[in-house]
């Protein structure tokens, strides 16, 4: 029989043993033209244009960010800068500073006060990557 309970001190011990959670970083100063598909969280703080393939990942647009996208794919998106695309996500977070122009599917959506919104929203009950 299989055994599904963790005591608390199993699950602080798993809790530090697990490996650091991977992500990468695309500085301010840098510029991405192309297909980006990875295993692994990203941080946009510089540009980006193309497609954007992270489906078990998220990706925060920091506010320097500035992304061009025929697609996105990503399981958390959180929007501080610009982005205008196409994005298909878990869940998204356009915040108070944020500039989104595009189509979204998303299972749940935040648009936060001060953010300015162009575009298409389709709620999807399930996330499919």
């Amino acid at each position: 029989m299989e055994r599904t309970y963790m005591s608390p001190d199993e699950k602080k011990l798993t809790a530090e043993t697990a490996p650091p959670k991977a992500s990468s970083r695309v500085g301010t100063n840098l510029v991405l033209e192309g297909k980006l598909t990875g295993h692994e969280d990203l941080e946009i703080s510089g540009q980006v244009n193309g497609s954007i393939d992270l489906a078990l990942h998220d990706l925060v647009i920091q506010k320097s960010g500035r992304v061009k996208a025929e697609f996105i794919k990503v399981k958390n998106l959180f929007i501080h800068g610009q982005l205008d695309g196409q994005v298909k996500a878990e869940r998204i977070v356009i915040s108070e500073t944020a500039v989104f122009s595009g189509d979204i599917t998303a299972t749940r959506l935040s648009v936060q006060s001060g953010a300015k919104f162009k575009g298409t929203v389709k709620i999807s009950k399930d996330y499919q990557p």
